[in-house]
């Protein structure tokens, strides 16, 4: 009787075993396989741009704002907070205190959208933010508090490690010990992790959204989107003029904003789904941003929506770039210190590795005569023809995605070329003397 008992309890356990130990796989598997931080960095850099011309464009009104004296003054917000509520601007009393903190926050807004020394300027972002919102409630809505949050998740996520100039010097203090050194791209399990609680903030605000319009009967009758658009707040005339024209476009605008909403949260986990999805989104917000006046609401939400990118159509995007460019070959004189640091900085910006190198000393190009690369750098392409010196630069920064913020210094009409090209034989002719001159950096610490 008791084997028989001990079999029987053996049968039960078994089953229920196998069904948890496949639940904590996956689990381990959703929160802590190493993942790269791209969605994050993606998000980061929308959210510094957005602070960044949103606080730059309330300079102006600064002290209306946030000041002393302002809308709301310091004293009134004392009597009306708890002892939990903080801000920093609770101990700015003078201007030019204030205008600093301002300069100050602007200025790692913008250093947090370029992801040069982000392990700190993210925590002085947050801090801002929050000071901000604080001070002036007024001021506060929805888009805030999403802020915030998403700004709590980037300063504990190891972001800083793609798409950043933090990254940059890294590969570019490699590249200085060997033009060949590549520096693995980063991945972590902590960096998955901090995306996935990205991911469910958004899908969790698509989520009480939607509960929140379900419970209106205008939602119902699919007569929502024509109320939003004839309020006097936002309203729109020719928008107006072709709804009621078409009032059937209002009911599939307001079915389809409801069904997106809905189905959001539950269908874009999914891989076959989730493209459509995401895509939805933005295009949702999109159209909030265009037709109801908030774009910078909208924006900030697209740049949450893009923690659900996969980080591999990123890379299928980027080879699909390099094929249609072709391959590079810039060939550089490996005798010259002051080339090397050049190639250095300027392979540290190709991060889909599109260009490469020759030196001409001890591998000589069968395409460009050594006396020619004596003078000036050459630029192989995949056609054959070669490109001199600053026509060589110029070709390539347009065709390198890290290098498209230097299109504005070589595609100056006729400007460019005019100056362009005594600058660069200017630098060939003194390389040796610029190669005396060494400028040391240490490598960044992302975190």
């Amino acid at each position: 009787m008791s084997k028989f008992v001990s079999v029987m309890f053996v049968s039960v356990l078994r089953p229920i075993g196998n069904v948890l130990r496949a639940v904590m796989e996956a689990w381990t598997r959703f929160w802590f396989t190493s993942a790269p931080t791209t969605p994050l960095e993606i998000t980061r850099i929308g959210v510094g741009l957005a602070l960044l011309i949103n606080y730059a464009l309330a300079t102006p009104y600064l002290l209306t704002f946030w000041g002393v004296g302002g809308w709301v003054p310091l004293a009134q917000i004392f009597d009306n907070t708890n002892d939990w509520t903080h801000s920093l601007h609770f101990h700015l009393t003078q201007h030019w205190e204030l205008f600093l903190f301002h300069g100050l926050f602007l200025f790692c807004c913008a250093s947090l959208m370029l992801g040069w020394r982000t392990s700190w300027v993210k925590w002085v972002v947050l801090i801002g933010q929050v000071s901000y919102a604080q001070r002036n409630p007024v001021l506060v809505y929805g888009i805030d508090k999403i802020l915030c949050s998403l700004l709590v998740i980037l300063c504990v996520a190891p972001i800083g490690r793609a798409i950043s100039l933090d990254r940059l010097r890294l590969v570019r203090a490699a590249k200085r010990v060997s033009l060949a050194a590549t520096v693995p791209p980063f991945a972590s399990p902590w960096a998955n992790a901090c995306t996935r609680l990205m991911q469910i903030q958004m899908a969790v605000l698509f989520f009480y959204s939607a509960l929140e319009k379900i419970r209106g009967n205008e939602w119902w009758d699919g007569d929502a989107i024509w109320i939003v658009f004839s309020n006097n707040d936002i309203y729109n005339g020719l928008l107006l003029s072709l709804f009621a024209h078409q009032y059937w476009l209002v009911n599939v605008a307001t079915y389809t904003t409801l069904l997106i909403e809905i189905a959001y949260p539950f269908l874009i986990w999914q891989r076959a789904t989730r493209p459509y999805f995401l895509a939805a989104a933005i295009f949702l917000h999109l159209n909030f941003g265009t037709f109801m006046g908030m774009p910078y609401f909208s924006f900030v939400m697209i740049m949450g929506h893009m923690s659900f990118v996969r980080p591999e159509w990123l890379f299928e995007l980027g080879q699909w770039w390099k094929r249609k460019i072709g391959a590079m070959e810039m060939i550089y004189d490996g005798r010259c210190g002051f080339c090397i640091r050049s190639m250095a900085w300027f392979l540290a910006f190709d991060g889909l590795a599109q260009i490469n190198v020759r030196d001409f000393r001890t591998n000589p190009s069968p395409v460009v005569s050594d006396a020619l690369v004596e003078k000036a750098l050459y630029l192989v392409l995949p056609d054959g023809r070669a490109l001199p010196g600053f026509e060589a630069y110029r070709h390539v920064v347009l065709r390198v995605p890290g290098l498209w913020w230097q299109v504005p210094f070589f595609y100056i009409p006729v400007v460019s070329r005019l100056v362009g090209h005594p600058i660069y034989n200017w630098v060939a002719s003194n390389r040796s003397w610029l190669s005396s001159f060494r400028m040391k950096s240490a490598p960044a610490q992302p975190s």
